[in-house]
């Protein structure tokens, strides 16, 4: 039903943009392929497969400040000596929601909208084939409600502050998820500081799907502190985060440089990149687990919008023993 809504109202902002092309009304549409490979080592039954992994996103314009925006999402795993087929668990909306802004300092929106706590679900670097761990262990990944926020920016500085609904038929048994808010500021060219958080409940929503551990409590609150530098060729972003529940918490740091900066190139392979990086991840007390995690990769930009990732990781779980693993992806990307 909701990519029926999404196609309707793409079709829909692409019959404005023909009778009035004067407002500058247009519509975008990109889309994400990848196949991803990745085994334990010494384990003859830790294979994992992803795919495949679709991703399309779109925004349409509709004049006066009005859009709309969608993220729509497919992706299917073989693990366990099996394929999950079941389309509900594959298939998710990350996003699907109006837009109405009134300058750089003032937009709503509202629909299913993104929860911006943490680096990855902010729309962050992340330079790791999966989401990175210290984030991934705490709090669910392109975190997702039914909802309503206010955001923009002034100068340096940007918000964003929303509240989300669990929405069930019939409505009057939906629920008031929480609240969410992030504030960051740019202090020089290329480094944002940013801090997050969410308070709400956890025996709805993704925070129930994703994280069912935390389960046994009536609400939980997950408080974030970021960074990201992105400038002359490197790739630098870490976060903190803490979540109520059990005093869990968790901390990350990657960094990484691209090789190609500053190569002369032909306009072909402009946008052409070569990253190497290095990763620490590290949750604490999670499920009466802790665990650092150490990543060494390759995240590489080709020609023609083909992408290729290469990691190596290590794992020292406090409960058992020490995982080496490595992954592979190849994928393509591409805007219309």
């Amino acid at each position: 039903m909701r990519v029926v809504l999404f196609i309707i109202l793409l079709f829909l902002s692409a019959s404005a943009e023909a009778q009035d092309s004067v407002s500058g009304k247009c519509v975008e549409v990109s889309i994400m392929t990848e196949v991803n490979y990745g085994r334990e080592h010494g384990d003859e039954d830790a294979a994992l497969v992803d795919f495949p992994h679709l991703l399309l996103c779109g925004e349409a314009e509709l004049g006066r400040g009005w859009s709309v925006v969608a993220e729509l999402e497919y992706e299917r795993f073989y693990e366990d000596g099996q394929w999950g087929n079941d389309f509900r668990a594959n298939y998710t909306t990350n996003k699907l929601y109006l837009n109405k802004c009134w300058n750089r300092a003032l937009n709503v929106k509202a629909g299913i909208v993104d929860i911006p706590v943490g680096t990855t679900n902010a729309g962050g670097p992340a330079l790791t084939i999966y989401d990175p761990l210290s984030e991934s262990k705490l709090m669910p990944m392109t975190w997702h409600e039914g909802g309503m926020a206010v955001w923009g920016s002034m100068g340096r500085w940007h918000y964003e502050a929303g509240g989300y609904f669990y929405l069930t038929a019939p409505l009057r048994r939906s629920t008031m998820l929480g609240g969410a808010m992030r504030v960051g500021v740019q202090p020089i060219d290329g480094l944002d500081v940013s801090a997050s958080c969410f308070v709400g409940s956890s025996k709805e929503g993704m925070v129930q799907r994703q994280n069912p551990y935390l389960a046994s409590f009536e609400h939980v609150y997950h408080a974030a502190v970021d960074f990201s530098y992105l400038a002359h060729g490197w790739t630098v972003d870490g976060q903190m985060i803490a979540c109520s529940a059990h005093g869990n918490k968790s901390a990350g740091i990657e960094v990484g440089y691209d090789c190609l900066n500053g190569v002369v190139r032909r306009r072909s392979l402009a946008q052409c990149s070569a990253i190497v990086f290095a990763r620490f991840d590290g949750y604490f007390h999670v499920e009466s687990v802790s665990c650092n995690k150490w990543t060494l990769g390759l995240n590489t930009t080709l020609p023609l919008g083909f992408t290729l990732k290469a990691e190596t990781a290590w794992m020292n779980p406090s409960t058992a023993r020490h995982v080496t693993r490595f992954d592979v992806s190849v994928g393509w990307q591409g805007t219309f």
